[in-house]
């Protein structure tokens, strides 16, 4: 999924702004999901955005359901519509 389309769909998903998802972002890109230190990550967007932890991974939960529909979208169609 390209970078604005993730941003845009976390803001409708979670009602931050474009400021904080390009927080959220920066956060996800920098991290990996796949063995990646999960609580590292919810305590970094908790602290980028200057909220709870519990907030931080709702945001979180929904950024990797984003995510891993992109995904899921890519290996059900890997050429995109070609």
């Amino acid at each position: 999924m390209e970078k604005a389309g993730f941003i845009e769909e976390l803001m409708k998903k979670t009602g931050l702004s474009q400021s904080d998802g390009e927080k959220v972002n920066e956060v996800m890109e920098a991290n990996p999901l796949i063995g990646g230190d999960i609580g590292n990550i919810i305590s970094q967007i908790a602290q980028k955005l200057g909220i709870g932890e519990d907030k931080a991974k709702e945001i979180f939960e929904k950024a990797k359901e984003i995510l891993s529909g992109g995904i899921l979208d890519k290996i059900k169609n890997p050429f995109g519509g070609q």
